[in-house]
């Protein structure tokens, strides 16, 4: 069934200071043969090239198992049981968010341990009704994952984040607890306020260049993505 919607995705990175490659991962894909697309952002521990090895693994698995329709707990299970566990903490860490919008629209969110990401239905926050996934076995018991499905409206935004974006500028005179998520969404809504088109690209660029003006030295990594997409037949 051909989709009568479109859906824009963008992603903009900032490194941690000094670092080439930046510790979070995201990846997108169109599953044509299902009218499906897939993203995922992944942040490693750490920074640099040891947190992109762990955010690559995590990423990777989840678009593929997401892709394959496993439940969220196996998704999580899997992942979390196949990471290498870090020599000096002893343990294997790493976000992620994963958003899979369907042929209808109908879109799927699973996230552990990101920043909650921001849903915007024009420059006004959104809530879908979230749930709790709780892992019950293994040496992740307990562990908590969160996920909501809901059908999206014309020009909704959904704004993926890892804590390189809430915690930019902690420990500065403006920021002491860093921008924290709260400040990001009414940024965000800010600039589809003064621009209802703005398009994801441009999103994703202003709130990470906000980023850089409130970073400190010590911590130089952003990531922001969104989409939008329109009800079916709306366009």
């Amino acid at each position: 069934m051909a989709r009568q919607f479109f859906i824009e995705v963008n992603s903009q990175q900032r490194n941690h200071h000094g670092e080439r490659i930046c510790g979070d991962v995201f990846l997108s894909e169109n599953v044509r043969e299902e009218n499906r697309i897939i993203t995922v952002l992944s942040d490693g521990m750490g920074h640099g090239v040891k947190a992109n090895i762990l955010a690559t693994l995590t990423s990777t698995m989840a678009l593929n198992f997401t892709r394959e329709h496993k439940e969220p707990d196996r998704i999580a299970e899997i992942i979390m049981n196949t990471l290498p566990v870090c020599s000096e903490r002893k343990i294997s860490y790493a976000t992620f968010s994963i958003v899979d919008v369907e042929s209808d629209g109908r879109t799927n969110i699973l996230e552990y341990d990101n920043p909650r990401c921001i849903i915007l239905r024009g420059s006004q926050p959104f809530e879908p009704d979230w749930k709790d996934v709780v892992l019950d076995k293994g040496r992740n018991a307990g562990k908590v994952l969160h996920k909501c499905t809901f059908y999206p409206a014309k020009e909704d935004r959904i704004i993926l984040l890892s804590d390189g974006v809430a915690q930019s500028g902690m420990g500065s005179a403006a920021w002491p607890l860093g921008w924290e998520r709260d400040n990001v969404r009414q940024y965000a809504s800010s600039l589809i306020a003064g621009d209802s088109s703005i398009s994801a690209s441009t999103l994703a660029r202003l709130s990470t260049w906000r980023t850089s003006m409130t970073i400190t030295r010590q911590r130089m990594t952003s990531h922001v993505q969104y989409f939008t997409s329109g009800n079916p037949g709306s366009c």
